[in-house]
């Protein structure tokens, strides 16, 4: 008889209800656009994510202390890059962040 532990479940289509939900939803936004991003964006900024959209202001973080710096100094290339995508045609401001923990 197979243990219930050792089965997988596919979250595919998992669709939590309430405060999780909404988080749910979030994460699989912000999944299709940094999948979207990574054609979008320069080669230099591969590394960086999309990981909160704030009114007018979109944040990225990185692992790289490079990519960040070079992100930091050319902010208007990525507003430039990133105003294809609908959802993200009205960020005026970019906010850069570092991200050196080891998962």
């Amino acid at each position: 008889m197979p243990s219930s532990k050792n089965q997988t479940a596919n979250l595919t289509n998992f669709k939590p209800k309430g405060k999780l939900g909404v988080l749910f939803a979030q994460a699989r936004v912000f999944n299709y656009l940094n999948d979207r991003l990574s054609t979008l964006l320069p080669p230099a900024f591969v590394s960086l994510s999309l990981c909160a959209i704030k009114g007018n202001t979109a944040t990225f973080v990185t692992h790289d202390q490079a990519v960040a710096f070079r992100a930091q100094k050319q902010q208007a290339t990525l507003l430039a890059a990133i105003k294809p995508l609908d959802a993200l045609s009205q960020i005026q401001k970019i906010v850069i962040k570092l991200d050196l923990k080891e998962y």
